[in-house]
């Protein structure tokens, strides 16, 4: 993966993706096993697609937002 910047500040980190490599984690983190999925898992997912979706479209199309709302409703 490449990782074009990473900073922390005030206990926030922050890493700069390639757009592809946004692309490829998404898609990897599509394919996980059921019996990894947790909470991490659902959290970060949800972010990464709505990134992905901006990046690759410059707008959320219905197959994310609906994604989206999946991930998060498994959220406890």
């Amino acid at each position: 993966m490449t990782i074009v910047n990473l900073s922390k500040e005030n206990g926030r980190a922050t890493i700069t993706l390639d757009a592809n490599e946004l692309v490829k984690l998404c898609n990897v983190l599509y394919k996980a096993p059921e019996d990894q999925k947790n909470n991490i898992y659902y959290s970060l997912y949800a972010a990464m697609a709505i990134a992905r979706d901006l990046t690759q479209y410059g707008h959320l199309d219905s197959w994310c937002i609906e994604k989206v709302v999946e991930l998060r409703s498994h959220l406890k």
